[in-house]
């Protein structure tokens, strides 16, 4: 058993298993600190040292906080040896993510059956370019950006891994840790060849290698420079064709598109300038490259004027080209990437409902709460009973503040479907803000229609209080909990392997809220008794005895959740102290 100490809170850092990922550099490990990994260097350097101390000191803003997720693997904290000594760091475990070749490239998504359209990989694509805005503004520089380093949820909510490879700029003294490492097909032309150690790059160099990425995912997998060789000699490499600027839409080009190859007319026509500007124009002057937020302007336009096929379900096109480039390429070359997914048989009108409905999540997924309104009022324009098409509008008036107005379809949804848990469970949610008791009876009533139908849910929610003569411990713990916003994963199916404990804790959060401490012990007790290392029902239970009077067993609890990974409990401790 190998451990090491956790430099920012002194906490044992215990390696768990098999490594789970071995590079030249570094390897990675499961701990005991739930939510994290460690990676662990072979030969640990000053340079690694000084990298990860800017690193920590200086974390970008996380693009996607609201929506509970985690955008890059940033080093948490520096790991020790017994000798003190600096031997790696301490990251975010990122779940649930496949490595986007396997979104992109179509046999994979196939072997793995991953429902993905062409939507998906736009709004993946939109994801992408945000982050990396996000970490350029930062000053960071990516420099290796490759398929293998980002990984894809099934809300197309992308994740940068390997971000100590990153270029780093110490603010302070304008030091440079520079990134080592390229990869073929993703170089720009003005470095390849080029030794990186000697080089500070720039975001114009990250500008070439997001525009591949992004081609990539809206072109099934195929890059900018294959194509058919019309030349003389032997097909060039990649990398001599993208030193000379050939790629199949170039001026004069020597590499023509072949009958698989997806045109660039299909897609938005700010996404064509943006390909256009960045190979061709970016080619002769790399500063004429779009930037990623250059990206995310036009994809954003893209997305939000994607159709769905009249067809087949799972197709998308763009308006401005006026027809389903799919279902041509299907009927001409017999090869359809984005295949109809095997649905159970729905009449005619649910079959038209539910293609509203997908395109509401889809504009939920966006931020664009009132364009999914919108759709869902057609989706019950079609299907006046369609209990999912309540609910979610439901959600949707719940983001715009109209909780009065989710309540009510909260409660239409369960008229039509009384087992429907999810529309109980936001009725709850909506209520917390006008009756809080009333949050509790409709808690309730989810534990009693389907214990198990919660997991989905990624936060457990935690209802503002108001403070009021406190002490200092009391005013950390309430100004914490205040600050824990409601937010929701934008998963509208429940999942069945789910367990009882997340249910105790978010009616526990409503208890406190009352300041029943009381009752909100008992939920959290029974939490744990689920689940003995739950962080939150620890913290909660902590917080409810700290404010009852009894604060010895309150502080035992917050030392526990803070020992299973709990960062609002760590802060308290770390006021405390």
């Amino acid at each position: 058993m190998t451990v090491f100490t956790c430099a920012s809170t002194g906490q044992s850092i215990t390696l768990l298993g098999e490594r789970i990922a071995d590079s030249g550099e570094a390897k990675v490990w499961r701990t005991n600190c739930n939510g994290y990994l460690a990676k662990i260097y072979h030969l640990p350097t000053p340079e690694h040292v000084q990298k990860l101390a800017v690193m920590i000191a200086h974390r970008p803003k996380e693009p996607n906080s609201h929506l509970n997720h985690i955008s890059f693997a940033w080093p948490k904290s520096v790991l020790k040896d017994a000798q003190a000594n600096c031997v790696g760091f301490l990251m975010p475990e990122i779940k649930e993510g496949k490595e986007l070749i396997d979104v992109y490239n179509p046999k994979k998504r196939k072997a793995l059956k991953l429902e993905v359209d062409w939507r998906f990989l736009h709004t993946t694509a939109l994801n992408i370019a945000s982050i990396i805005e996000a970490i350029h503004i930062s000053g960071y520089v990516l420099g290796d950006i490759k398929p293998q380093n980002i990984l894809v949820n099934d809300r197309a909510l992308p994740s940068i891994i390997d971000t100590d490879s990153f270029q780093v700029r110490n603010p302070k003294n304008n030091k440079v840790y520079r990134c080592l490492v390229g990869s073929e097909g993703f170089t720009p032309p003005e470095l390849i060849d080029k030794d990186f150690s000697s080089i500070d790059q720039t975001e114009v160099h990250d500008r070439f290698r997001l525009a591949v990425i992004i081609y990539q995912l809206l072109f099934g997998g195929q890059t900018p420079f294959t194509g058919k060789w019309i030349g003389a000699g032997e097909t060039p490499e990649t990398n001599d064709r993208i030193r000379q600027g050939l790629w199949v839409y170039a001026p004069n080009s020597l590499i023509q598109p072949v009958d698989i190859t997806i045109p660039l007319e299909i897609i938005h026509p700010e996404v064509q300038r943006c390909f256009l500007r960045c190979f061709n124009d970016g080619y002769k002057n790399s500063n004429l490259r779009p930037t990623a937020g250059d990206w995310v302007k036009a994809l954003r336009l893209a997305v939000n004027e994607l159709t769905i096929c009249g067809k087949v379900d799972s197709h998308y096109y763009t308006r401005t080209y006026g027809k389903c480039y799919w279902c041509d390429r299907s009927t001409k070359l017999g090869i359809d990437i984005f295949p109809g997914f095997a649905k159970k048989y729905t009449s005619y009108k649910d079959k038209d409902a539910n293609t509203y409905i997908k395109s509401g999540v889809a504009r939920y997924n966006l931020g664009d709460n009132q364009g999914a309104i919108d759709d869902y009022n057609q989706a019950l324009k079609i299907n006046p009973n369609h209990a999912d098409a309540y609910s979610n509008r439901g959600f949707a008036r719940y983001k715009l503040g109209d909780n009065q107005g989710a309540i009510d379809d909260y409660n239409q949804a369960l008229k039509i479907n009384p087992s429907h848990a999810y529309a109980a469970y936001s009725t709850g949610l909506a209520r917390s803000a006008l009756d809080k008791q009333g949050a509790i009876d409709d808690y309730n009533q989810v534990l009693r229609i389907d214990p198990n139908s919660m997991q989905a849910y990624k936060n457990r929610p935690t209802i503002p209080y108001k403070k009021i003569a406190l002490t200092l411990i009391e005013a950390v713990l309430l100004s914490i909990l205040a600050a824990s916003v409601i937010i929701f994963a934008n998963n509208f199916n429940s999942t069945k392997n789910s367990n009882l404990e997340k249910d105790y804790v978010k009616r526990c959060s409503v208890y406190f809220s009352l300041k029943d401490y009381s009752e909100a012990v008992d939920d959290c007790n029974e939490a744990i008794k689920i689940n003995h290392n739950n962080d939150e029902a620890y913290f909660l239970r902590g917080a409810s005895h700290y404010l009852n009077g009894n604060k010895y067993q309150g502080m035992e609890d917050l030392r526990k959740s803070a020992s299973l990974g709990n960062e609002k409990a760590r802060e308290i401790l770390k006021d405390v102290k």
